[in-house]
């Protein structure tokens, strides 16, 4: 089984990876494909990471959203050709903030 203790920090890696892009709006973000592929890159690290984690952890530790974490790792993998950026987008804007202090009280 893999550390937790570094699995969470590499989830909270990911989200500083991605805050320090300083992407400013959806239309920056809309029309610069070398961010979108490293935001892309970052968020399935931040996927996985959650997908090593135990499912003891994952449910003690039920107020954060595993499954979307996850899931956003899975579409991007497997989805990419149904990925709205949009959605993409207000995750880095709306989730990303949350879930990594969610991770940094964790860590």
């Amino acid at each position: 089984m893999k550390d937790k203790r570094k699995l969470l920090l590499d989830m909270v890696t990911s989200i500083e990876t991605i805050s320090s892009f300083g992407i400013k709006s959806l239309e920056e973000f809309e029309t610069d494909g070398r961010t979108q592929d490293a935001v892309m890159f970052n968020l399935i690290i931040l996927g996985e990471a959650a997908n090593g984690l135990s499912d003891e952890f994952i449910e003690n530790h039920n107020d954060i959203p595993w499954n979307d974490v996850i899931g956003m790792r899975n579409i991007i993998v497997h989805g990419y050709d149904i990925l709205k950026i949009s959605v993409v987008w207000d995750t880095i804007v709306n989730d990303l903030p949350i879930l990594e202090k969610q991770l940094r009280d964790l860590v």
